[in-house]
């Protein structure tokens, strides 16, 4: 009996990712190149830094020390 109640309920219709009006804020972003290429740079730098400390550490994990390669 349970199984007939939920295989009964009306479906709710999928709502869209974004509003139109943001549907249209994005459009307007992705036109204005500097500002969709300054966002993709800054990710880029940002996802970047997160790994600072495998880069750059006070432990390397590599070094070259009078000409050897030390690990």
């Amino acid at each position: 009996m349970a199984e007939a109640a939920i295989e009964s309920a009306p479906a709710r219709p999928r709502r869209p990712f974004l509003s139109p009006l943001n549907q249209r804020r994005l459009q307007n972003f992705k036109a204005n190149r500097r500002g969709y290429w300054s966002l993709w740079i800054f990710l880029f730098l940002f996802v970047l830094s997160l790994f600072s400390e495998l880069i750059a550490n006070d432990k390397p994990i590599i070094a070259s020390y009078k000409g050897e390669i030390l690990f």
